[in-house]
């Protein structure tokens, strides 16, 4: 009975305990809806705000709601990340007290299967000698006294009373052994699930330490731009400015070209020396990587933001100083390609791709190229063989660059030359 009793406040507790679990499980569920109606509250601003007219006000309250987005989608992360931990203690929880219950219930139901048995050989040992000690005497001598017929059959119904009451027990134990056997297997599925939800929690902290480098790179990108404006709405229209005529002057000198004669490099020729003209924000060298196979595929306006190739895919994997105003400075190893880099020893000012200036200058676009200072007046290499068409201001704008037109249909573009 005591047993039985524990077995019934041990289901009792566990339904208690799976009653919280949901009720928190549904908190933690409220929460992150909540926030994630706060992104989508935010992202609507957004969309709003960049239908507008450009402005540095509008592009900093951008930039905030951004930012705003970028925590909040962290705080949703934390909090998957405390659900997933609640969860592995739980789990852990569980499996230990399922292992010493089932260890408990295992060893009471051989106990009382132990007690059974040596009653029942006791009880077996006890009829046969019967009241005169001696085996076979008892069934002879009750023939003759009533008394001890009397006793006998009292003896036998409480023996065969106790037979049926051990029956009753061993039978319960053993529904309760099928029922643990069946909790053994519940034990190993609550370890594979442990398994899979270490992983998951492994993969959200993995998305925490990344959205977090994303905060790092937005709240930088608005330090920059405030610092390079000095929040004055007139220096950031000029720069919105400059880098507009900026893009004209690379899209346009394509074209003024054709018809040029094309002039043989090989790797390694200096071909021009860095300098600011185009419209350069500073001293720096664009340089880009294209797929076509002559300047008749880039004469218009489409050339610039269609069939771009990351730079890092051709050239050779070099160490180099990376100083974005994106994100933390320091040395950064890429290139997984053959071709020589176009300087010796630059620092990589502009990366490849959805940068943190891509979206303030550029309209949304990519950045088709990477922008590197080496000195200003540093020499210019061309990365491969291939024929070169100079730009020497020849849109009479003082845009100076080089186009190379590589095997394989690949062309590479060195722009704000000296």
């Amino acid at each position: 009975m005591r047993i039985k009793n524990i077995l019934l406040l041990s289901i009792f507790l566990f339904v208690v305990f799976l009653t919280a679990k949901v009720a928190l499980g549904e908190e933690g569920k409220n929460s992150i809806d909540d926030l994630q109606s706060e992104i989508e509250k935010l992202q609507k601003k957004i969309d709003d705000a960049q239908g507008k007219s450009k402005s540095l006000s509008n592009e900093i309250a951008v930039m905030d709601d951004k930012i705003s987005q970028t925590e909040y989608r962290i705080s949703i992360t934390n909090n998957k990340i405390s659900q997933k931990i609640e969860e592995i203690n739980e789990l852990t929880g569980d499996i230990e007290d399922l292992e010493k219950l089932i260890i408990k219930m295992s060893a009471s139901i051989t106990r009382q299967s132990q007690i059974l048995s040596s009653r029942l050989r006791k009880s077996y040992m006890d009829g046969i000698k019967g009241n005169y000690g001696e085996p076979g005497m008892k069934s002879i001598l009750t023939l003759f006294d009533k008394k001890l017929m009397s006793t006998g059959v009292r003896q036998e119904e409480s023996l065969r009373a106790l037979e049926l009451e051990d029956n009753r027990l061993i039978d319960w134990m053993e529904d309760n052994r099928a029922r643990y056997e069946a909790q053994k297997k519940t034990l190993a599925e609550k370890k594979q699930e442990e398994v899979i939800v270490r992983e998951q929690l492994e993969n959200e902290r993995a998305t925490l330490l990344a959205q977090k480098s994303i905060l790092d790179d937005q709240q930088s990108q608005k330090q920059a731009l405030l610092k390079k404006t000095q929040n004055d709405e007139a220096k950031y229209q000029k720069l919105l400015s400059d880098a507009q005529r900026e893009l004209n002057s690379i899209i346009n000198a394509a074209g003024a070209i054709i018809g040029q004669d094309g002039e043989e490099v090989d790797k390694g020729d200096v071909i021009g020396r860095e300098g600011n003209t185009g419209y350069s924000f500073g001293s720096h060298l664009h340089f880009g990587v294209y797929r076509y196979s002559s300047l008749s595929e880039i004469n218009g306006w489409n050339w610039y933001y269609s069939n771009y190739v990351d730079p890092a895919k051709k050239l050779e994997s070099k160490n180099f100083r990376w100083d974005t105003g994106c994100s933390s400075s320091g040395n950064k190893t890429v290139g997984s390609g053959d071709w020589n880099w176009p300087m010796s020893s630059p620092t990589v000012t502009q990366g490849y791709g959805k940068t943190c200036w891509s979206d303030i200058y550029y309209g949304g676009n990519v950045h088709p190229g990477f922008d590197m200072d080496s000195g200003h007046g540093s020499p210019v290499y061309a990365v491969e063989d291939g024929t070169a068409y100079y730009c020497r201001n020849c849109l009479n704008d003082g845009g100076n660059g080089v186009f190379i037109f590589h095997d394989d249909n690949y062309m590479t573009i060195y722009w704000h030359l000296q």
